[in-house]
């Protein structure tokens, strides 16, 4: 069976993302005023307000500080178990994939990886994943998936 994915949502600001990564570029808005990256993009700085951004590159790697693995179908062509993270860009924005090649850790160093799909309205093209940058073993507790309370 042939892996589809759900095709990306490509609105007006989203397009120039998505063609970014057709090209195997990570680029998001950054705002040339404060000099802040932003994702998802908007018309406008979430941070000053203003509207004056252009699409400036990002080095592709960064740190998962979040994570979950579905277990459950949602898409009936995309295979489960599949860790998704997200992850704190080196530029700040947190960006979210699956990640591949490796079990989900808080803290994990990560690189961007792009990835040649199907999607499910039939066209092809790229996606964004993670995958792990080094070896990393991790001394931290924080990887249990267990719910906590702090009642």
């Amino acid at each position: 069976m042939t892996m589809l994915r759900p095709t990306p949502r490509q609105d007006a600001l989203e397009r120039t993302y998505w063609n970014y990564v057709a090209r195997h570029e990570l680029r998001l808005q950054c705002c040339t005023d404060c000099n802040r990256y932003r994702y998802p993009p908007a018309p406008a700085c979430p941070d000053c307000g203003e509207t004056n951004a252009e699409w400036r590159p990002l080095t592709g790697k960064g740190h998962v500080v979040a994570w979950t693995i579905f277990h459950r179908s949602y898409f009936p062509n995309l295979p489960t178990p599949y860790a998704v993270v997200s992850v704190q860009t080196d530029e700040g924005p947190l960006l979210v994939g699956n990640l591949i090649g490796a079990s989900p850790s808080i803290g994990l160093p990560v690189q961007a990886l792009f990835e040649e799909t199907r999607f499910d309205d039939c066209t092809t093209g790229s996606i964004c994943q993670w995958q792990p940058l080094a070896p990393f073993h991790s001394s931290s507790t924080e990887h249990h998936n267990e719910p906590h309370s702090n009642l």
